[in-house]
């Protein structure tokens, strides 16, 4: 009796072990995640014959291959054959008045915009790309920095490159100083709203005189009177009887207060 109990206890644990020898040949555990693609479903272990179902991870897109593995008699799986690819955003563009900077625009790459000097970023200065294959953010707007109405000189006007309303101008936006008559100019013509928010340095208006215009051998002034000219008076000479004007037929007081360049008389 003894022994046949001894024997059945045998046979027994030579079951167990072979059992347990085929269970570790046999079964495959549930394949890790790879290169985008996982196996759907909970199940952690399989049988020989049986099918994981793999599917793309969130943010990978399927681009070919088969969505089957089986697990062979081995315990390994058969070659896993899904391509999953990085889902691609669309191409960004700059906004207007500004720029746009990215090396990839596939699945949580980044963007990042700036805007032009004068102009201010109005939204996100940065997104980032999906798992839905659109960006995070909408493009922000790039808006002028704005400046106060320009100084008008003493005894000048302003004229302004277009149109506008209000108390504030644009970056950008220009003016033109003109000196009232006969005063000169001295400084930059034109004027703009910097980005910096304020204005170029406005010009002066000065007078200017030019000495009694001088006189030319054979020649004789037009003009009556001898006196000092203004800013942009003009002159204008003749030649006596048997001579002819080599020259301007007028000069000018430029705003250096002298006289522009005099002709000559020369013979007919």
């Amino acid at each position: 009796m003894m022994k046949m109990r001894q024997i059945f206890t045998l046979l027994l644990f030579c079951h167990v072990c072979l059992h347990n020898m085929v269970n570790t040949r046999t079964v495959c555990s549930r394949p890790p995640p790879v290169e985008g693609s996982e196996v759907s479903g909970g199940q952690r272990v399989f049988e020989p014959g049986e099918q994981a179902t793999l599917r793309c991870i969130q943010g990978y897109t399927p681009t070919g291959g088969s969505r089957k593995m089986t697990c062979t008699i081995t315990g390994k799986w058969t070659e896993r054959s899904l391509k999953c690819t990085l889902k691609r955003c669309p191409t960004p563009d700059p906004p207007a008045n500004g720029k746009v900077y990215f090396t990839s625009i596939v699945f949580q790459s980044t963007i990042n915009y700036t805007c032009n000097e004068g102009y201010v970023l109005h939204g996100n200065n940065s997104c980032e790309c999906l798992h839905t294959a659109i960006w995070s953010n909408p493009t922000p707007l790039c808006k002028p920095v704005k400046c106060g109405l320009p100084v008008i000189p003493k005894y000048a006007k302003i004229i302004y490159d277009k149109v506008f309303t209000g108390n504030t101008t644009e970056f950008g936006l220009g003016v033109t100083y003109k000196c009232l008559p006969p005063l000169a100019l001295f400084g930059n013509e034109r004027g703009y709203c910097t980005a910096n928010r304020t204005w170029t340095d406005p010009p002066t208006c000065q007078e200017v005189s030019c000495k009694v215009p001088p006189t030319i051998e054979n020649g004789f002034l037009t003009s009556a009177v001898l006196k000092e000219y203004g800013y942009m008076a003009r002159i204008k000479y003749g030649c006596s009887k048997g001579y002819v004007l080599d020259g301007p037929m007028e000069i000018v007081c430029n705003k250096s207060g002298h006289w522009s360049e005099k002709p000559v008389c020369i013979n007919a």
